[in-house]
């Protein structure tokens, strides 16, 4: 997501937000592209995590809603109960000097890029300690999103690397320490298949999952069944990096570019969420009309669901 840092005419600003977009919906897609050539090799993996199998549901986890910071005020007013929001820093070594309050009321997860060389020698340990000593309560962080096998969305040699990734992430979980934050990791990529790039006992695990053919049945349906084997999967790797039965998990990205689609996936989501503890479910809306999601607002009954859904 392109961070803008001053003010810009609403015509070249609607430009530069349909062409971050337009980025972002290309590496969604070739993340998609790398996860179906995936999908079959965990296929028979996937059975015993199916819903049947899996262990047995922590029921009655409270699940909050919430969206990407740009779409917040309109989000907001639609979802009066909406409660969490992402917030992106894509550029390396660009923070803010204390946490993003700009969406009121909401609870951030904070996406940042610190640099590698630079965080694990400890020189940035000030500026980040004290980013995370400024946050309220429910604040979440993590550094470097969906650095994972693929390299999806084109980080250099000297951040994609499974060791410093891994090393990044536990000296993140050290910094917030004494604070407020909460830290963890955002992957896409099916988590059984990236194992060493995961990070043990982080405080929260995040998914940026996006509806796709993976996850249809043969009448173009949405079929839980294959969406809930994925994740289960992905909790199991996660139940053995923490060490907890049940990891924190959250949905921090995520749409569907059918329309109709929206109101069984966000259930889907929700439903899986609340079965296994709860956690946050962001979606995730473009300014313009992609391949795997769309501007908001979508179809009533879609904002209706949602708001079902945060209410809950």
């Amino acid at each position: 997501m392109l961070i803008l840092r001053f003010a810009l005419p609403a015509a070249e600003l609607s430009h530069a937000s349909a062409v971050a977009d337009q980025k972002r919906d290309d590496q969604l897609v070739k993340r998609i592209r790398i996860t179906a050539g995936w999908l079959a090799a965990f296929a028979a993996v996937a059975v015993a995590g199916s819903p049947a199998t899996a262990i047995a549901a922590r029921t009655g986890g409270r699940v909050t809603i919430g969206v990407n910071r740009d779409h917040w005020a309109q989000f907001k007013a639609a979802i009066p109960r909406a409660r969490d929001v992402r917030v992106y820093y894509d550029a390396e070594n660009v923070f803010p000097a204390t946490w993003p309050t700009r969406a009121k009321g909401a609870w951030v997860t904070l996406s940042l890029r610190p640099s590698p060389a630079d965080l694990l020698s400890g020189k940035l340990d000030a500026r980040l300690k004290a980013l995370f000593a400024s946050a309220p309560a429910h604040s979440e962080v993590t550094f470097w999103h969906e650095n994972e096998p693929g390299n999806p969305l084109k980080y250099s040699r000297s951040v994609y690397k499974a060791r410093t990734n891994v090393a990044m992430l536990k000296h993140g979980e050290k910094l917030v320490k004494g604070t407020k934050v909460k830290f963890g990791q955002i992957i896409c990529a099916p988590a059984i298949r990236m194992r060493k790039w995961i990070a043990p006992g982080l405080d929260w695990y995040g998914i940026d999952l996006f509806a796709n053919p993976n996850y249809e049945n043969p009448d173009g349906t949405l079929s839980n069944a294959k969406l809930w084997a994925r994740l289960n999967n992905n909790e199991a790797v996660f139940r053995a990096k923490s060490g907890r039965r049940w990891p924190p998990v959250r949905f921090d990205e995520s749409n569907a570019r059918r329309d109709w689609h929206r109101k069984s996936w966000f259930t889907y989501l929700a439903q899986w969420l609340r079965g296994h503890g709860g956690g946050r479910l962001l979606t995730r809306w473009t300014h313009a009309r992609t391949k795997l999601a769309g501007p908001w607002p979508p179809s009533q009954p879609v904002i209706r669901r949602l708001g079902s859904l945060s209410s809950r």
